[in-house]
């Protein structure tokens, strides 16, 4: 039976969803900044050295990148476990990996700079120089950029999506100024834009206080001892698809650049950068949307709420389509504006880019199902099905496709430039058919989602507002269901018993934000177990105490005597109580 009228989660994940995309925009802003300052005050060519330094760039935020994103996930299905100690253990291992890793590219930056860049490029001291600069800048400042990664990842699923978009946009807003600054006013020329991108990393860590000050927080740096490490792996395991991500966007950058330079010269990086950029863009608003799976998906996993997962993701969609659809036609409208902002200064050039950058608007409606897929995927623990999609898309399909485009496209005009953007459109095109492929061959009979339609066991899934006179419907709904579905008689009191207790007490005490609360009993074997899920104040039933007689709760110890367990968890800015028999 299902009644559930999802409000409440609606609710919440509308909470998550601007912060998400404010903080995929802060996370993306850095690098569009940086390349429009750079060709703007400097010139193409230092933008194309931005391009080129793409691969080492992602060498730097890997590990932090990638622990943050495994971590968090692996936390939340840990917490919506309700197992509080090891979501802390691998919080504090992964922050420990992530800094000594940082400092490793620290110490290494100063020799390895100028023989990475002349890998990277060949034949053109001035674009070597102006990479190696970049590059050695970003190297250094590994363990800060490493810790900002890391954390903001875990923020979202920590309850905290505004402090994490906090965090980002203050990192660029000072990024913006010092950009600004430093290659307007001073003589640091591209060091000055890799070098404000660090510092804004930096400054902006004081938002993090307001996170080691919360009450609502559940994850704690802790001492490990040497052999507890080794708990790091469920990050690795978790975040493998992010891992083939990072290791694939660094096989991709190189080789991508290989081809373009070798195939088109600085003309043709000139176009591939801006149509880059416009790709990071699309990326850094509806990834945002998309962004909220990984933060609440793995927590509904974890709680086998798989009616929840459905609500996520169709809620999400809609919404980046709707988002989606209007950035296509911006981009088709502005497109000679756009290829100014990023300096082509008109011309052939600019003639080139605009025809190019229409074109590659093609590919953005599968990259956006991509991206959602290789989410989904990922937070449901398929990670097979996640890693297959990133390393196409990423390694495998786009360095193939790009350069039979290019060679095509000189067939028919001679030039080739276009060739990049239709490379990118075959590439997702491709890829998102070949992961619906492979899904179908790894889970027959299932649909999209592959988890079950309903969730497990028996269930009454319904939603009451906070009103005593729907908490007194409460006892009657669960007293006749346990009836029709021939449960224990005793079992069925306890329950309707324990829940009317719980949501009198979440009417009374939930606050201003307390509106609907969501009621699930399930009958599995022979186990019942009650579910309620409220959006008021932070409360923790397991550890309330008789203090007062303006805060005395009545029933709670009740609850705990008849009950077999009692669980709690605060998990996407909700109190979450489980309650067996």
């Amino acid at each position: 039976m299902e009644e559930r009228n999802n409000r409440l989660l609606n609710a919440k994940l509308n909470k998550y969803i601007i912060p998400g995309i404010m903080m995929s925009l802060a996370l993306q802003l850095g690098n569009i900044v940086d390349t429009i300052f750079v060709s703007n005050l400097i010139g193409v060519e230092a933008m194309s050295a931005v391009t080129l330094s793409l691969p080492v760039e992602t060498i730097v935020q890997l590990t932090g990148y990638c622990l943050g994103i495994g971590g968090s996930i692996a936390v939340g299905n840990m917490l919506g476990k309700r197992d509080k100690e090891g979501a802390s253990k691998l919080f504090s291992a992964t922050f420990i990996v992530t800094l000594v890793v940082g400092i490793i590219f620290s110490i290494c930056a100063l020799p390895a700079a100028e023989p990475v860049a002349r890998l990277l490029v060949s034949g053109d001291d001035v674009l070597t120089g102006y990479t190696r600069d970049y590059i050695r800048v970003s190297m250094l400042g590994a363990p800060v950029i490493g810790i900002g990664l890391m954390m903001v990842n875990y923020l979202g699923v920590e309850n905290h999506p505004e402090l994490a978009s906090a965090y980002l946009i203050a990192a660029n807003v000072i990024n913006l100024v010092l950009d600004y600054i430093f290659l307007r006013y001073t003589p640091l020329g591209i060091t000055g834009a890799s070098l404000s991108t660090v510092l804004g990393f930096l400054f902006a860590m004081g938002i993090f206080v307001l996170y080691i000050r919360s009450d609502k927080r559940n994850l704690h740096l802790i001492l490990l001892k040497p052999g507890e490490l080794g708990i790091t792996k469920e990050a690795i395991i978790t975040g493998v698809p992010m891992l083939i991500f990072m290791a694939a966007n660094f096989v991709k950058a190189l080789g991508l650049n290989t081809i373009i330079m070798n195939q088109l010269g600085e003309e043709g990086m000139a176009v591939f950068t801006v149509c880059d950029n416009v790709l990071l863009i699309v990326e850094m608003l509806t990834g945002g949307i998309i962004g909220v799976i990984p933060n609440v998906a793995g927590i509904l996993f974890g709680e086998k709420d798989y009616v929840g997962i459905r609500v996520l993701c169709k809620k999400m969609l809609k919404y980046s389509y709707i988002l989606l659809a209007v950035i296509f036609v911006l981009i088709m409208l502005f497109t000679e504006e756009i290829t100014v902002m990023f300096g082509s200064g008109g011309g052939e050039l600019g003639s080139h880019m605009v025809q190019a950058l229409r074109i590659f608007a093609l590919c953005v409606a599968p990259y956006l199902w991509n991206k959602f897929i290789i989410s989904y995927y990922e937070s449901i623990e398929e990670t097979a099905i996640a890693s297959f999609a990133t390393f196409l898309e990423n390694a495998v399909v786009v360095l193939p496709a790009t350069l039979v485009g290019i060679l095509v496209w000189k067939q028919i005009d001679g030039i080739g430039i276009d060739g990049i953007a239709a490379g990118f459109v075959a590439t997702e095109i491709i890829t998102a058919v070949a992961a619906c492929i492979f899904r179908k061959i790894r889970h027959k009979n299932t649909s999209f989602y592959i988890v079950p339609d309903k969730n497990p066991g028996i269930n009454l899934d319904f939603s009451i507002k906070s009103t005593m006179e729907e908490a007194q419907t409460v006892h009657k709904r669960i007293i006749e269901f346990c009836q029709e579905q021939g449960a224990s008689k005793s079992k069925a009191n306890l329950a309707a018993v324990c829940a009317e207790e719980m949501t009198v007490n979440i009417i009374r005490f939930g606050g201003k934000t307390s509106n609907w609360i969501d009621i699930n009993l399930c009958l599995e074997d022979d186990l019942c177990r009650l579910r309620i899920r409220d959006n008021g104040v932070n409360f923790n039933p397991l550890e309330y105490q008789y203090d007062s007689e303006d805060f005395d709760i009545h029933g709670i110890e009740l609850v705990k005597k008849v009950s077999k367990s009692m669980d709690y968890i605060r998990a996407i800015d909700m109190n979450n109580t489980i309650i067996s028999f």
